[in-house]
């Protein structure tokens, strides 16, 4: 519910008249360099408590009308703002206190700001939490790419927090609409992430939140008024000309093939690199057909993908399937098989930066465009949604031309009837 004017002047007044924060030091305990305790009081309409502020200073410098040090040095400077920052962190809460709770007495407020939270109430203390139990269920129902995605954000959230409040962690309920869209100006501006990474990064910050809010450590939503957007992009595939020229292209022997023939296989299949590399003989399996099928479940999603092996794939299986080892592909790592693929498309002139996953593009693509329905299509990728099959519903040239000769076809029937 929006604050109103009237509200606004009443807090104003209640923070301005009714609160008081003096900073002062403590005479009478001197340490043997003869500085003192430097100490804080709140006074709240005639009552007070006094804390101390963890630090001493040197008497001779103090400024006691104003509350702060004397001096333009660094140290002094860096004392100074802390100080303020402290002022300014229990005039919020207490102006946050008293809309959400009504008055409140000098020491709640300090136990408020200054007591020590309990870790449950703190970002990146439950954020790595989040993470270690995250990473025993890899392999039971979550993927390592995810857990990869959450350490990722923990280290960009964590360097953020340092570079631009000097904090290590913070708490839950201190989090703002504010702190929000500063992470996002951060992962865009000064890391130069696009708009697509930043929407997954900011989504799992989100998800944390969420877990916090529903934990009861967090009272209200900060994303709430922050909008971000997924920009759909063109997925690259191979064109059927295209993928001829990589399967005929005389690749050199050793990894360069393999590479390039597991690519294939990625193409006649619609399996991911991580699918690839997990298959297992168990997954080879004779079906009701008569024909070798792929029984699997997607790394990614764990959601079921079955299929039938073609030819050509059947062809790759046999010549590279190793019978001594569990996983049916003995496959170079991830980064190896793009730089050769980068390098082989750029031999076979072909304009598309190819990566393994084009494959996958590639056989959706193809797919689509000569007629299997969309729903067998998503059945293959194992998506878990049909919305995330529809990216790849290109209309090629090819299929347009196609579609175009059966329609001259019908129509030329008509004029003759």
């Amino acid at each position: 519910m929006p604050v109103t004017i009237w509200e606004k002047i009443r807090y104003f007044y209640l923070v301005r008249t009714n609160l008081s924060i003096l900073y002062y030091l403590k005479y009478g305990s001197p340490a043997k360099d003869g500085k003192l305790p430097l100490m804080c009081r709140i006074t709240i309409d005639g009552r007070s408590t006094s804390f101390s502020c963890k630090r001493r200073l040197p008497p001779d410098r103090w400024d006691a009308r104003h509350g702060m040090l004397r001096g333009n040095d660094p140290d002094t400077l860096r004392i100074n703002r802390e100080m303020e920052e402290l002022k300014k962190q229990l005039i919020a809460d207490y102006s946050a206190i008293l809309r959400e709770y009504g008055p409140v007495a000098p020491a709640s407020l300090k136990n408020y700001t200054m007591g020590a939270p309990s870790r449950q109430e703190m970002l990146m203390y439950v954020f790595n939490r989040h993470n270690e139990d995250f990473q025993k269920m890899v392999g039971y129902g979550r993927s390592l790419r995810s857990l990869r995605r959450y350490e990722t954000v923990y280290r960009h959230l964590r360097d953020f927090l340092l570079k631009r409040y000097q904090l290590k962690d913070v708490r839950f309920n201190h989090i703002t609409l504010n702190l929000v869209k500063a992470f996002e100006t951060y992962l865009r501006v000064e890391k130069g992430f696009k708009t697509n990474t930043v929407w997954v990064y900011m989504t799992t910050f989100k998800h944390i939140l969420t877990l916090a809010r529903a934990n009861g450590v967090m009272r209200s939503d900060p994303f709430v008024g922050y909008k971000s957007r997924f920009e759909q992009v063109d997925r690259g595939y191979l064109t059927e000309e295209e993928l001829r020229r990589v399967m005929l292209y005389p690749a050199a022997e050793g990894t360069e093939r393999l590479v390039r023939d597991l690519f294939v296989f990625a193409a006649f299949t619609g399996l991911s690199y991580s699918d690839i590399k997990a298959l297992r003989w168990d997954n080879i399996r004779p079906m009701f057909d008569g024909n070798t099928w792929i029984v699997t479940r997607r790394q990614k999603t764990r959601t079921p993908s079955n299929l039938r092996l073609l030819d050509i794939p059947l062809k790759i299986l046999k010549e590279y399937g190793d019978p001594a080892q569990e996983t049916v592909f003995r496959i170079p790592s991830n980064n190896c098989c793009n730089e050769y693929l980068v390098a082989l498309g750029q031999k076979c002139g072909i304009r598309t930066r190819l990566t393994f996953h084009i494959g996958r593009h590639t056989f959706a693509t193809l797919s689509l465009s000569k007629g299997v329905p969309i729903e067998t299509v998503s059945s293959i990728l194992g998506h878990t949604s049909i919305r995330t099959t529809q990216i790849y519903a290109k209309i090629t040239n090819q299929k347009i031309s196609e579609d175009m000769e059966e329609l001259a076809g019908k129509l030329k029937k008509l004029l003759y009837l």
